[in-house]
């Protein structure tokens, strides 16, 4: 957990900092702020940032604030690094901080619950997200009847796991075992959503392939658009989606 998977040793020394086991601190990209984790007495300034946490942030929240932490640790200071490290363009606003736990969102509601309403349009902390199952409802409209653009598209979406920490703070062990609860569910599929799992080439999480797929299976991925690289944006970095790369990760085909 303390070392640098080979591939991960091939790419630039920037992104290497934000794959290993500590947080991300890179001077070449200014990306220094609070590697400790513990937030700092003084606020920073974020005059000159462009996401929806340093339009929230207020001196006087940071102080209440920086006091605080979750059951399982998680401060201010992990939460806004991300935000501090990249400023941002003022014509591309970011979120500016990240969830580590379950319970950041309740311990830190003053910054989250303002930061969501903002991002998605007006939902507020006892909004419900509408579910509709109903596949009827889903347009069957061709985007490119003449297969002249189109080369691959996907549909994205994101869950977790009640009783995990979240991607930004989640520890190496505790990262397995999410992997193993994921792929037990998803191997038990039935028919046309039947798979096998390919950990990414690399990680040794997974027993029956220790070593990850092989290169070739990861390039076949690749062309038809099913596979993920490491982060290589220091807004993933700092955030601390990199850690222990590509240990973990994978795909279910």
């Amino acid at each position: 957990p303390t070392g640098l998977s080979s591939s991960v040793q091939a790419l630039p020394e920037w992104i290497q900092l934000g794959c290993g086991d500590k947080p991300y601190n890179c001077a070449e990209k200014n990306a220094t702020f609070a590697t400790d984790g513990v937030p700092p007495k003084d606020m920073p300034d974020l005059s000159k940032h462009s996401n929806f946490m340093a339009e929230t942030l207020t001196p006087e929240m940071y102080e209440k604030l920086r006091k605080r932490a979750t059951v399982d640790g998680t401060t201010l200071a992990e939460i806004i690094k991300t935000g501090v490290d990249n400023p941002g363009h003022p014509h591309i606003k970011t979120v500016g901080a990240v969830a580590c736990d379950e319970d950041s969102y309740e311990v830190f509601a003053e910054l989250f619950d303002p930061i969501i309403s903002a991002r998605h349009g007006g939902y507020g902390p006892n909004d419900k997200q509408p579910t509709n199952m109903d596949l009827n409802k889903l347009s069957n409209t061709d985007i490119d009847p003449d297969c002249k653009y189109v080369l691959t598209t996907r549909v994205r979406t994101g869950r977790s796991i009640r009783g995990f920490k979240l991607p930004p703070a989640i520890s190496f062990e505790e990262r397995r075992a999410l992997e193993a609860l994921a792929v037990k569910g998803l191997l038990k599929m039935k028919g046309d959503l039947a798979g096998d799992y390919y950990p990414l080439n690399g990680s040794h999480s997974y027993a029956p392939k220790p070593n990850g797929m092989s290169v070739a299976e990861e390039d076949a991925l690749r062309k038809c658009g099913n596979l993920f690289q490491e982060p290589d944006s220091t807004l993933l970095l700092a955030s601390g989606m990199g850690r222990h790369w590509p240990d973990g990760r994978g795909v279910f085909h």
